[in-house]
């Protein structure tokens, strides 16, 4: 459905947050960067409007900031993905020495540095990461180190010679050791290395005469079976993964590569077969007929035109399927029908125009710009109360100048303000609240700041007035931020010591003189 038919209907989902309107509550919550099923799982538990459980997880996002060598972080998880630490440790570490998350993560990445590893060059965060890479055994390089009293360079060196000096030959193919050599022939490392202890021979010559004898031992005639018997279902023990397949006389290298030519599950082919006691052909050939039906299925035909499917198609005539597809289910009618009804919809429907004053304009927004009026405001007015559309104008028209008055000033013990929104700002307090509490309690906007000043002012305000060395700061923050420490440190600190902030804003301020 285009957009300007459904734009009164969208207009009841619009949502006015902060001064600010937004198409929907989520794209609000998305613009704070906080969770919306959070924010609805909030409102419904506490019984609160939708503007103060968006304040409360905003100003919970805002609590969890912490400040580390000097530069503000969102939260401890994003410091520590930055620094390349595990957050879980740093919590961790909170918790058990109750300290501040700057001292955790400082530990934290003195705790990396002094594990880290450098070998010929390159940097690996500790030893066993180290050696998994080069391939090596981690726990026999430290028994190394212990034993001989090396570093680990020395000790990964040595191990790696080793491994190089352990690779065998055998048949034209080197492997990396003896013992992988013997199971590759089904062998047992260890029978074959007490045959070549008793016979005084070499390994290699030991494990030839063992392959030989085994080769030597199988029957020609089952090995022609094995090839006569084609796609049959084999047990377990006998594996056959990569032997070639055939499919309608065609040879493939192996089933995989032929239930992936034909775009089918291998594993789904293979229980198949198992279960009914089939062919892996005649398995393939089951998923791979249901596979041509379901293609055939989602083909969509519509004027004489195939399409891979009615998506396809809506997307060429610019019309969404998913209104396609609720027509056709509501109203019992095929798709093509519903098709054809949305496409003449569009072809009928022209711009709308707004006629205000006996004066014809685009839109209202147009309108709206010439008056100097506030387009949001006006359809906002509009669907609370369910007035005309003239009506609303009419309205804010009438009563420019008062609003304008109202937006410019606002005063607060005796202190003047441009507006509600920069003394909302100045203590912490969101002003869209302010102004729906008017219009909930039917009271002026100075009444309504003073119920949050006081009865909600320890949830709406996360840092009350701090007074320092005589000098009035708006919050705690503010301060900390002036005299460059972290709040956090401060806060925990007094809780540590007893003692109270302004004796723990001291202390760091000294701190960081004698430094």
């Amino acid at each position: 459905m285009p957009r300007k038919i459904r734009s009164n209907y969208m207009e009841k989902f619009k949502f006015l947050y902060n001064g600010r309107t937004f198409e929907s509550k989520h794209k609000c919550c998305n613009f704070y960067g906080i969770c919306y099923r959070s924010v609805m799982a909030y409102q419904n538990q506490y019984k609160c409007r939708t503007e103060e459980a968006i304040t409360h997880f905003i100003e919970l996002k805002k609590s969890k900031e912490i400040i580390f060598r000097n530069r503000k972080w969102a939260s401890i998880k994003t410091c520590c993905e930055f620094y390349d630490i595990n957050e879980a440790s740093v919590k961790t570490d909170m918790w058990n020495r109750k300290c501040t998350p700057q001292e955790a993560i400082e530990r934290a990445i003195e705790w990396k540095k002094a594990h880290e590893i450098t070998y010929h060059g390159v940097k690996y965060p500790s030893l066993p990461q180290c050696c998994e890479e080069l391939g090596i055994n981690p726990i026999s390089v430290r028994l190394y180190m212990e034993k001989n009293g090396v570093s680990s360079t020395r000790a990964i060196t040595h191990y790696i010679k080793s491994k190089k000096q352990r690779i065998f030959a055998f048949r034209g193919k080197e492997y990396n050791s003896f013992t992988e050599c013997c199971l590759a022939y089904g062998l047992n490392p260890k029978i074959v290395r007490s045959a070549a202890y008793r016979t005084k021979s070499s390994l290699p010559e030991t494990l030839e005469k063992n392959v030989s004898h085994m080769e030597g031992c199988v029957p020609q005639e089952s090995t022609e079976n094995d090839e006569n018997s084609g796609n049959k279902v084999i047990s377990k023990k006998r594996h056959r993964a990569k032997e070639p397949f055939f499919y309608e006389g065609e040879k493939y290298v192996s089933l995989g590569q032929c239930c992936e030519i034909y775009g089918i599950n291998e594993t789904s082919v293979r229980a198949r077969a198992w279960r009914i006691h089939c062919t892996w052909e005649e398995a393939a050939k089951h998923f791979i007929e249901k596979s041509n039906a379901d293609e055939l299925k989602k083909i969509f035909v519509y004027k004489g035109k195939e399409y891979q499917s009615v998506a396809e198609c809506c997307r060429k005539y610019d019309v969404r399927a998913a209104s396609v597809r609720n027509r056709a289910s509501s109203t019992g009618c095929s798709i093509e029908e519903a098709l054809d009804h949305f496409i003449k919809k569009k072809i009928v429907t022209k711009k709308e125009e707004f006629v205000f004053r006996n004066k014809i304009y685009e839109t209202l927004e147009e309108c709206c710009e010439v008056y100097g009026v506030n387009a949001n405001s006006v359809s906002s007015r509009k669907y609370r109360l369910g007035c005309s559309t003239d009506e609303s104008l009419e309205h804010f028209i009438a009563n420019k100048e008062i609003i304008e008055e109202r937006i410019r000033k606002f005063t607060f013990k005796g202190t003047e303000y441009p507006s509600l929104r920069a003394c909302c700002k100045k203590y912490g307090i969101e002003d869209a609240c302010v102004r729906q509490r008017a219009r909930d309690k039917n009271c002026s906007i100075e009444e309504s700041f003073e119920h949050f000043m006081t009865r909600k002012r320890k949830k709406m305000l996360d840092n009350p007035e701090f007074d320092y060395h005589g000098t009035l700061y708006p919050s705690l923050k503010e301060c900390c931020e002036k005299l460059k420490i972290s709040k956090n440190s401060v806060v925990s600190k007094s809780r540590r010591s007893g003692c109270s902030l302004q004796e723990a804003v001291e202390y760091y301020v000294k701190k960081q003189h004698n430094k």
